[in-house]
């Protein structure tokens, strides 16, 4: 890891920005690859994804 202490605080804080936007590409991209993994398991054993995820509404109300 860098050493941050050479940066000035307009540095880091546009640093932190961009960390910022990455992080939330990163958890949309591993969305969409969840989504896909998920889909292709649902299809597997001859499910739509949604029909699987209708099942599962009811019992997060049940918790």
């Amino acid at each position: 890891m860098e050493d941050l202490s050479r940066y000035s605080a307009e540095q880091l804080r546009g640093l932190r920005e961009e960390v910022e936007r990455e992080i939330e590409r990163r958890r949309r991209e591993n969305i969409t690859q969840a989504q896909r993994e998920l889909k292709a398991i649902a299809e597997r054993y001859g499910f739509a994804l949604s029909d699987l995820l209708e099942g599962m509404r009811g019992a997060d109300r049940a918790d």
